[in-house]
């Protein structure tokens, strides 16, 4: 064997037998003797030298000096993994894998070793989980990140275990949903001041909430919005990738908007165009919605993002291309774009389909010809 280890035979099954080094829970190391089950007995594992590559991969993460593969998975979160995302990453994104592990991961299988973590453990928070498709994908990415970075570092050299977890849940309308234009303009016709200009923002330009917040007036020179920084809670920082930081057209009605808005506003030579109940930092959108929104828009509210969505959904019916409402959007890749944001079933595409083969039936019953169409001339 490439590491020490004993390989036995027991109740018709290879096993092997090995000392590892763990953590007791005051940080000192202890040695401790495991085994681990390697094949059956059988015409392929008949002799030890045949299970000996299985035994070395059993005992090789935890003979190479790291005494953490043997910490549980909530040890190690707390002492490595998530103190690496506070200090680099947003912290937005070090609530988010903080708020996972605590309210999910932990209470199912936060004990579970990090060396024995398999597949069917990712697999079981997941089924246990009572969530939307989107929220269970979240976990799926906050436990798949902890093993990714024990990866990289040498904690564990086994595969990640999470990668061929599976995350159902139920798809809410919520998650799909993209304004429609109509919808739009009877939110703009109801709402007014703060909440009039929000809207109008994340409607015709498709800025993420936390970029909406990070406008300032110093961004916006009267044809172009530039995006620049983003607003989470109280903490102000850069963008969420590279391709967000850019400048989005500003068309004509939005310009009206803004330039009003400027007008009545303290704060309309400088600072942000959102400005807080608290003077001097960005408004809180959430808080906003709450207070301003939901109460005149009631049932039609589906979320900021679904403006983002919208926004993208109503190009594209207009005969944008998918790859320019990419370029608006500001996301990296134009597959993004189709896969998530384009809904075109949410405007009844498939109805309106529907009504075309209902009227050539109707036709072909009356013994009605169609109407050959006119040849269009070349442009």
């Amino acid at each position: 064997m490439g590491q020490q280890g004993q390989i036995f035979k027991s109740h018709g099954a290879w096993f092997v037998r090995f000392y590892t080094t763990e953590l007791d829970q005051d940080g000192k190391k202890v040695r401790r003797r495991i085994s681990k089950w390697l094949a059956p007995f059988c015409d392929a594992y008949r002799t030890k030298n045949s299970v000996e590559t299985l035994a070395d991969a059993e005992t090789g993460n935890v003979n190479s000096g790291v005494p953490e593969a043997g910490l549980t998975v909530s040890e190690f979160a707390a002492k490595y993994f998530l103190p690496f995302i506070k200090a680099k990453r947003q912290p937005s994104t070090h609530k988010f894998y903080r708020d996972v592990f605590k309210n999910h991961v932990t209470p199912r299988v936060g004990d579970i070793r990090m060396r024995d973590f398999t597949t069917g453990h990712a697999q079981r928070v997941l089924d246990e989980v009572d969530l939307s498709h989107q929220s269970l994908l979240r976990i799926k990415t906050g436990m798949s990140a902890l093993f990714t970075y024990a990866r990289q570092r040498n904690f564990i050299l086994t595969p990640n275990p999470v990668r061929d977890s599976k995350a159902d849940g139920t798809v809410t309308d919520e998650e799909q949903y993209a304004y429609s234009l109509k919808e739009v303009l009877y939110m703009l016709e109801k709402l007014t001041g703060a909440s009039h200009v929000a809207v109008a923002i994340a409607a015709f330009t498709g800025m993420r909430e936390s970029e909406i917040r990070g406008l300032q007036w110093a961004d916006y020179t009267g044809d172009r919005l530039h995006v620049r920084r983003r607003v989470w809670r109280t903490h102000v920082g850069p963008t969420k990738t590279k391709d967000s930081k850019n400048a989005v057209p500003v068309i004509a009605p939005l310009k009206k908007i803004l330039n009003q808005y400027r007008k009545v506003t303290a704060n309309g030579s400088d600072g942000w165009i959102l400005e807080g109940i608290k003077k001097g930092f960005a408004l809180n959108l959430d808080n906003l919605c709450r207070r301003d929104i939901k109460p005149v828009i009631e049932e039609r509210w589906h979320g900021w993002h679904a403006f983002r969505r919208g926004l993208a959904t109503n190009l594209f019916e207009l005969g944008v291309p998918a790859e320019t409402a990419r370029i608006i959007l500001r996301h990296a890749r134009v597959e993004t774009t189709r896969k998530h944001y384009i809904l075109l079933e949410s405007r009844n595409a498939g109805a309106a389909a529907m009504r075309k083969l209902e009227k050539a039936i109707s036709r072909a019953a009356n013994g009605q010809q169609r109407k050959p169409r006119k040849s269009r001339k070349p442009v």
